[in-house]
């Protein structure tokens, strides 16, 4: 029997595949019903939204750089955490490419301390390739997974690194690029100085490395056609990998490394040809990635602009929104939100990225209305994008987490705090009831 909700949030909501009115009950953190608006109690406490607003689930982003500690000038966990929830996120798994590098327990823990006091999205973390990485074994409960560089997938320690993740049961990221094959020259066009052929060996690499090991894989920010293609193949062949991309790769290409924009655009691995982002378009189209990412990378704006600017740029904040173009317009399903949401909640084992009965309390609350993305509007620290002056159509307009109001109307309520997160079982989603 289902515990009692204390409150309703009641609208329309996106549950298992579509849209439909819905009456969520959530009691504490959890979401602990699921019936008709007019199926409660008329004393029920609520909160109701009408037309022109959309409940999905809380965003999981899987791959994010919230840069602290080591380099909060930057961006911080809570300028980072503002960011994801203004733009519809609630869980973040953070990279270990910190100042030094959360590589080791002690780095990991203080990474834990910084975190619980500001940030305000629930979190996880992934330890760095440890050349001794029976050090690491100190601490598992610290990280949700491990994570390889393109310098440490061609290390002769790799093997032992993937195989202690994989004794853990905890999933193994790769940043595939073959480091020899890069040509380190600013010079040269971006795309071509990390040529396609990087990508395309160190993608061999890794699904040879998942076979060897067992290690449960995946291959994270794919930017190649070539690529997806090869990690298709060996899915169906069952190797241990699974993939995403993020949506740079297949809403932009390799042009604007010819504009002005050319600094802010760089990004590792950069973006590609026109041929290339068509196809990732089809297969986030299709459903064949298992998820989709930020790779949110902040820096100063001033460092962008500089003669060798560093790669990455920010996107919490926008990326759901861009989806939701996509799909408002009708080039994509509604479905795609699930690749940013509950697939890669299901990769890590966490109850997230649902609307469904055992599901954290996870909710954004989306309003139709046109905007234009203006970085200098951005609360990360990060004050540009490649998206600069493209028009959106949705704002979130409310986030609860865990139950809890974190966001509205433009207002954050700061006296909530994030919540770090284990490994859990994975959650299936349970069918809405009395429709």
């Amino acid at each position: 029997m289902h515990e009692e909700p204390d409150f309703f949030i009641l609208g329309k909501a996106y549950i298992t595949g579509r849209v439909v009115n819905a009456a969520i009950g959530i009691s504490g953190e959890k979401i602990v019903s699921l019936t008709s608006p007019g199926n409660i109690p008329p004393s029920a406490r609520r909160r109701e939204y009408g037309d022109g607003f959309l409940v999905v689930p809380g965003m999981v982003d899987i791959h994010v750089h919230m840069r602290e500690p080591g380099l909060e000038y930057k961006e911080d966990w809570r300028t980072g955490s503002m960011a994801a929830v203004k733009g519809g996120v609630t869980f973040v798994a953070d990279m270990p490419n910190n100042k030094p590098p959360a590589n080791n327990c002690n780095i990991l823990r203080e990474k834990l301390e910084r975190a619980k006091r500001k940030s305000i999205v629930d979190y996880a973390f992934y330890a760095g390739f440890n050349i001794r990485p029976e050090e690491l074994s100190k601490c598992k409960d610290l990280y949700i997974g491990g994570k390889i560089y393109p310098e440490d997938l061609y290390s002769p320690i790799v093997e032992e690194f993937a195989r202690l993740i994989a004794s853990q049961n905890k999933i193994l990221v790769v940043h595939a690029e073959d480091p020899i094959l890069l040509k380190p020259d600013a010079k040269i066009l971006h795309s071509i100085a990390r040529p396609p052929k990087a990508e395309k060996s160190a993608v061999k690499k890794t699904l040879e490395l998942a076979l060897q090991t067992g290690a449960r894989t995946h291959i994270t920010h794919i930017s190649l056609a070539d690529s997806i293609i090869e990690i298709l193949k060996a899915k169906i062949a069952g190797h241990p990998v699974t993939l995403d991309t993020a949506p740079h790769y297949f809403l932009l290409n390799d042009s604007l490394y010819t504009t002005s924009r050319k600094n802010i655009a760089k990004v590792n691995p950069p973006l590609r040809s026109e041929k290339d982002r068509q196809t990732l378009y089809i297969a986030v189209n299709k459903m064949l990635v298992d998820a989709i990412v930020t790779d949110h990378a902040p820096h100063l704006l001033e460092e962008k602009l500089g003669e060798n600017p560093p790669s990455g740029f920010p996107g919490l904040e926008v990326a759901l929104h861009l989806l939701l173009r996509e799909i408002l317009e009708g080039r994509m399903p509604i479905q795609v939100l699930d690749l940013y949401s509950f697939r890669p909640a299901s990769l890590l084992g966490i109850n997230k990225g649902c609307i469904s009965i055992g599901c954290d309390a996870d909710l954004v609350v989306l309003r139709k209305e046109s905007w234009e993305v203006r970085p200098d509007e951005f609360v990360s620290k990060a004050k540009y994008s490649p998206f600069e002056g493209a028009v959106l159509r949705t704002k979130t307009h409310a986030v609860f987490l865990r139950g809890r109001t974190v966001y509205e109307e433009g207002e954050f309520y700061e006296d909530v705090r994030g919540k770090f997160y284990p490994l859990e079982a994975p959650t299936s989603y349970e069918t809405l009831q009395d429709r």
